[in-house]
């Protein structure tokens, strides 16, 4: 198959676009705590907003496999846009909240719909490279949101970084429109679909869902309380602590791009089993250290593992469902991943609350890496052998 990287790098900006634009409101949650006066449970209940992504790309990824469209990308990535330009008229935290929800409503649909073409359109071995560019970009948004909003933050206000990527959102809506007509996939599978029952589709992607319900709290409670965390319990700036945590997904997005070559050399569920135990030991570090040089490394290493667990699991599920399943099966796998980020995050709060310390949120994570190790072990020597 003749790969056109165009299509890839057109859906991976999109990836970037959207993730880029929910961290730039996180970014600023150090400053919005002030501001707003904010407590820890506040925040959690903004991460809780993750649950309408949950529900909504859920039936987003059941549309798909019955009518696959390009525009339903543009769609996503409209509304993302669209939340944001509304910013300005935010000061207090129910605007933020119905703020995040439209964000949310928004964001609901590139997992389902750009993951799943990506699968569709890319088969063999290329499969993981391209799941890996795609995610490798994705997070590359997310650094540079994380990177820079604090600062920009901290010098023009929290609106300004929010303003920046509503702009980007724009774009991405202009190059989808110009450069992905023609290439939707060829609908060959849609009389399948509907002899596919949800349940099946369900069953198979089963054993990866506790894994990838705590690999969206991972990555929700460390973005939402790692910055905090340094922010109101050690003095940091906020720009400075975002930093610190764009380093750690720096470091990620560096390792996805060699993900095909990791897979090949230690195997999907050898990436997995390595990437748990690592984010475990790391959770359990930054719950109890403050100082940049044990904070840097421990996010080096955590960040260049445990971000090759995400490819990892999409290939899994797309090895295990067939073609005209994939929109629902990544809804759902999707579903698991920011349904177990916003319940996570949300405990997270009220935990923190109660003891005044965010740094319990890394102690709650410590466990569940822990749990998800041990499920994956068990996988590995069960129904996951052959990945």
């Amino acid at each position: 198959m003749v790969h056109d990287k165009r299509l890839l790098w057109v859906i991976s900006y999109h990836h970037a676009c959207n993730d880029g634009t929910l961290m730039a409101l996180v970014a600023v949650l150090p400053i919005l705590i002030e501001e707003m006066n904010l407590s820890y449970s506040d925040v959690g209940v903004l991460g809780f907003g993750l649950l309408i992504t949950v529900v909504i790309q859920f039936f987003v990824g059941k549309a798909s496999d019955k009518r696959f469209s390009r525009y339903l990308l543009e769609i996503g990535a409209g509304l993302m846009a669209l939340s944001f330009v509304l910013i300005p008229l935010v000061s207090d935290f129910t605007g933020l909240f119905v703020v995040v929800i439209a964000m949310r409503v928004g964001a609901s649909f590139y997992h389902p719909i750009g993951v799943s073409w990506i699968t569709r359109q890319y088969q063999g071995p290329y499969l993981d490279t391209a799941l890996g560019i795609q995610s490798g970009v994705g997070n590359l948004g997310v650094i540079l949101a994380l990177g820079s909003s604090g600062f920009l933050g901290e010098l023009f206000g929290w609106k300004t970084p929010c303003i920046a990527w509503a702009f980007l959102n724009i774009i991405a809506v202009i190059l989808g429109l110009s450069f992905t007509k023609g290439h939707e996939p060829i609908p060959h599978t849609e009389t399948r679909t509907s002899s596919t029952p949800t349940s099946t589709t369900f069953r198979k992607i089963a054993p990866i869902a506790f894994p990838i319900a705590a690999g969206g709290a991972f990555y929700q409670v460390t973005t939402y309380f790692g910055p905090i965390n340094l922010t109101q319990m050690h003095g940091w700036s906020t720009g400075d602590a975002d930093l610190m945590f764009a380093v750690w997904i720096g470091v990620g997005t560096l390792t996805s791009y060699f993900f095909g070559r990791v897979s090949e050399r230690f195997g999907r569920t050898g990436v997995l089993r390595y990437g748990y135990v690592i984010g475990c030991v790391a959770a359990f570090i930054l719950a109890f250290v403050s100082a940049w040089y044990l904070i840097l490394p421990t996010l080096i290493v955590f960040g260049a593992v445990f971000f090759l667990t995400y490819p990892a699991l999409f290939g899994v599920a797309s090895s295990t469902t067939d073609p005209s399943e994939r929109g629902t099966a990544f809804g759902m796998l999707f579903g698991f991943q920011l349904g177990g980020g916003a319940i996570i995050v949300a405990i997270c709060g009220m935990v923190s609350d109660v003891f005044d310390d965010p740094s319990y949120s890394f102690i709650i994570m410590g466990v569940l890496g822990a749990v998800s190790a041990l499920t994956l072990v068990r996988l590995r020597n069960g129904r996951m052998t052959h990945t």
